[in-house]
């Protein structure tokens, strides 16, 4: 009888070992995992560019985003979704995905509006009603905007992506370049002053 406890108590202790052992997770995507896929755009952070809907980013984030419209005069309205904040194996970012949605419903969703707030840049922020928001969960990404909360420095960025195809200074900012990456898709804002910015888009 004896035997039998103390085998009992070692086979218990044996299961509490094993399931106090961390099962091995899945590496965190970084900004800098980039796969070029079949129809030639890049798969980033879980994202296949031009494929990926809304609704299966924020379910790969695990986290829901706001969305809004943003209009500015002589450009292009943009349909955006922005995570606050979103970590990623340590890195804490900013990200924004710009959805694609046909130009002939901007305007109804811009009338649907909440609200129409007037931002810095010059642009106006149009939140969205609930409905127009459900519409969007569909929609694919076309581009994503990764902004780190940690500055990444010019040596980490070339050790990762490698020397930039293209530099160029950036309009009206005399301080800023860019870094081109056309063949993943990939533009790199530097500036002392500011964070990093990498834009990742469709290539086709």
């Amino acid at each position: 009888m004896r035997n039998f406890l103390i085998g009992l108590i070692l086979f218990v202790v044996g299961i509490a070992a094993l399931m106090l052992i961390p099962s091995k997770q899945a590496a965190a995507p970084m900004p800098w995992d980039v796969t070029i896929m079949a129809d030639g755009n890049s798969r980033v952070f879980d994202i296949h560019l031009g494929t990926t809907t809304f609704k299966q980013a924020q379910q790969a984030f695990n986290i829901y985003a706001k969305t809004a419209i943003f209009s500015q005069e002589n450009q292009a309205a943009s349909v955006e979704a922005y995570f606050d904040s979103i970590n990623l194996g340590g890195l804490s970012a900013k990200v924004v995905l710009n959805l694609s949605v046909a130009d002939d419903a901007i305007p109804a969703m811009q009338d649907h509006a909440t609200e129409a707030k007037l931002q810095p840049s010059g642009a106006r922020r149009y939140m969205l009603h609930s409905d127009d928001q459900a519409q969007l969960l569909d929609a694919p990404i076309n581009t994503i905007t990764y902004i780190p909360s940690v500055k990444l420095n010019e040596d980490m960025l070339i050790n990762r992506f490698g020397v930039a195809e293209k530099v160029e200074q950036a309009t009206n900012q005399p301080n800023t370049i860019i870094w081109h990456y056309p063949k993943i898709g990939l533009s790199i804002r530097l500036s002392p002053e500011d964070k990093t910015v990498l834009e990742y888009s469709t290539i086709n």
